[in-house]
């Protein structure tokens, strides 16, 4: 791990924050090629049990990214059954070629293979680093935190606050949120259940409150309980294992003694979302950006969205090869994901309500779950796959996913997911039959941004795909017009350039120096 002494003064980014979240947003700029300073201000990962599911289009996003094994592309698709709003029934399907709908994977396990990844690059990551202060100005920002007793100063061009959801950055640099209320009370810890075998499993109701129990007969099993009644007197007061003893047993309407109770905390149903996820040269991701009610395991899964969604944007505008304004995409098309999840966790609470609205709430969703076609709409939403994914990548339209597919390449059969993971940080031009003709017009200007491959199978259609497997453009070449702007808009570089080199018809003026070809 790296000591302060070792630090240089100025860095291209730093990151504050280096859990999962801020670990894998620094990855993916240290793979760009960034000078990336990570800023943590925990001494050592931890093993408190947090987050653990990872739904699917996360799953998708890190496998494109070849943090996960790239699964057969002649794989069937994946299904698992979930709950929402505590009721079991909700069906999420991966398609084919994806890998599972569902992993369980440790928030500290992503921590670490994520921060042993950064540490390989030769990545500076210091730990026990609190930062205290963010100022920013048009040049740049500087960074003030205290590390062995020391106040320290290091500058950068950008700063990415990951915080979490007391962010220091957030804070600092003054973003603005807008905020709900907490309307409920939930108590969570874990201890060695004396009768495994007998405590309520899972999640269950009764007239007095919920009771949310992953039974572990040999260790230390988790323990929630919703108040849907109201907020906490005080949040803040720390959580006794008598406290929870007496809570459980209440709303269990009978005794479930426990021992050796630890990671005692409490939260509610309080929101918040920043206005915008960028603020000049800060930006945030996870939860410094959002917090809202954890149901569902949708909290970490937004947050492996933003590293991604932000990583290779901002790769490009530090290398200046794209205009900033590639960052406020990003702001727009994770704060409408964060939203998105803000009201599927209030709609969850509402039906968990007890009394007569919860109970007409809960049988609305029940028919629902019984129709196939909703059930999968909303199996889609809690997964982040609302996104159209044609299986056949000819249909795909601008905003859609590109779903895992075999491709004939010039050089053999491969398939999208592996295509991605070859391509690095730079996104996939795939072309049918005017490959020539898309090289020519592309390679000069957006080669380090853009991998171009002959689709063989694509015939006439040409599909642009982001690194985060987003299609920003589908159709047939014409003039190349439509592409090129396209390009310019996802990656940077100059739309009116390339179109003036492919044109080949305005000659510069004697003495005039030729563009370069760079974009």
């Amino acid at each position: 791990m790296t000591e302060a002494g070792d630090l240089r003064q100025h860095h291209q980014v730093v990151v504050v924050g280096g859990g999962p979240v801020g670990s894998l947003t620094a990855l993916e700029l240290a793979r760009g090629g960034i000078d990336v300073l990570v800023l943590e201000a925990a001494p050592h990962t931890t093993d408190v049990p947090k987050a653990g599911t990872i739904h699917a289009r996360s799953i998708q996003l890190l496998t494109r990214r070849g943090y996960f094994a790239a699964p057969d592309v002649d794989a069937e698709a994946a299904s698992t059954t979930f709950h929402y709003a505590g009721v079991w029934g909700l069906e999420i399907t991966a398609p084919p070629g994806e890998g599972p709908a569902i992993a369980g994977i440790g928030q500290s396990d992503l921590e670490r293979l994520f921060t042993a990844r950064l540490i390989g690059l030769g990545t500076p990551v210091l730990k026990a680093a609190v930062v205290t202060e963010v100022h920013q100005d048009d040049g740049g920002a500087t960074v003030t935190f205290t590390h062995e007793g020391r106040t320290r100063v290091v500058t950068a061009d950008w700063v990415v606050g990951a915080d979490g959801a007391r962010s220091i950055v957030r804070r600092s640099a003054g973003f603005t949120a807008t905020e709900t209320a907490p309307t409920a009370a939930a108590l969570l810890g874990f201890a060695v259940l004396d009768d495994p075998a007998n405590a309520p499993r899972g999640w269950v109701r009764t007239e007095r409150g919920w009771t949310v129990l992953n039974v572990d007969h040999t260790g230390f099993s988790r323990i929630i309980t919703f108040d849907l009644g109201g907020p906490h007197e005080d949040h803040r007061r720390p959580l006794t294992a008598e406290e929870l003893q007496v809570t459980v047993d209440r709303f269990a309407g009978r005794p479930v003694p426990f021992r050796n109770a630890r990671s005692l905390s409490r939260f509610s149903d309080y929101s918040r979302l920043v206005d915008d996820y960028r603020l000049g040269r800060v930006l945030l991701v996870g939860d410094a950006a959002h917090v809202h009610f954890p149901l569902g395991g949708q909290g970490l899964n937004l947050g492996i969205g933003d590293a991604i969604g932000l990583g290779w944007r901002l790769a490009l505008v530090a290398r200046g090869q794209a205009d900033p304004s590639v960052l406020d995409v990003y702001s727009r098309e994770r704060h409408a994901c964060a939203a998105g999840v803000i009201a599927n966790v209030a709609d969850q609470r509402e039906r968990m309500r007890i009394g007569v609205d919860g109970d007409r709430l809960r049988h609305e969703l029940g028919v629902l779950l019984e129709d196939r076609d909703r059930n999968r709409a909303l199996g889609s939403a809690i997964s982040v796959q609302s996104q159209p994914a044609p299986s056949a990548l000819q249909d795909a339209a601008r905003g859609d996913f590109a779903a895992n597919t075999v491709i004939e390449t010039d050089t053999g059969v491969s398939d999208l997911i592996r295509l991605h993971v070859a391509a690095g940080n730079r996104g996939l031009l795939l072309c049918g039959d005017a490959s020539e003709s898309v090289r020519a017009l592309v390679e000069p200007f957006w080669a380090e941004r853009v991998r171009v491959i002959r689709a063989r199978n694509l015939g006439a259609t040409t599909v642009l795909v982001r690194p985060d497997g987003e299609v920003a453009w589908s159709g047939e070449l014409g003039d190349g017009g439509e592409l090129v702007t396209r390009l310019a808009e996802t990656f940077g570089g100059s739309a009116a350039r390339a179109r003036l080199t492919s044109a080949g018809t305005r000659q510069p003026r004697t003495g005039a120096k030729r563009l370069p070809a760079d974009g």
